[in-house]
């Protein structure tokens, strides 16, 4: 087995020969965060007032085919987010920033539903802020 990259145990992304699952598209986004101040007849001054919170995100592929169930996928990160659970993001050995990270959001896209409603296939675009 490959491991890819984890978020705590929620989240393993690997992949095998008989297990697949990635991520496709992932951005992270850096921010500093500055204070605007007015000054009459003039444009407004920024002041760097610190780092912002850095902000990833990504697409997840579920794929029965790959050897994941992917209603079960889905209900753990849905529970994560409801949850408001915290855990660090590795990728590739590399820890993403200095703090942990929440999954701010996450949308789903049945792609395949089959007969009785099981899904086989769904898009996942997951949000994820550092959290400090």
């Amino acid at each position: 087995m490959g491991a890819i990259g984890i978020w705590g145990n929620r989240i393993i992304f690997e992949t095998s020969d008989r297990r697949l699952l990635t991520f496709s598209g992932m951005t992270q986004k850096v921010l500093g965060k500055y204070a605007k101040h007015s000054v009459i007849g003039q444009k407004d001054y920024p002041e760097f007032t610190g780092p912002g919170n850095r902000n990833i995100s990504f697409k997840m592929l579920l794929d029965v085919s790959f050897g994941i169930k992917p209603r079960e996928i889905m209900d753990s990160i849905e529970e994560a987010v409801e949850n408001g659970e915290v855990n660090y993001l590795i990728v590739g050995g590399r820890m993403f920033g200095k703090n942990k990270y929440y999954i701010s959001s996450v949308s789903e896209a049945l792609n395949v539903v089959m007969g009785r409603g099981e899904i086989v296939q769904a898009t996942l675009n997951v949000s994820m802020e550092e959290y400090k």
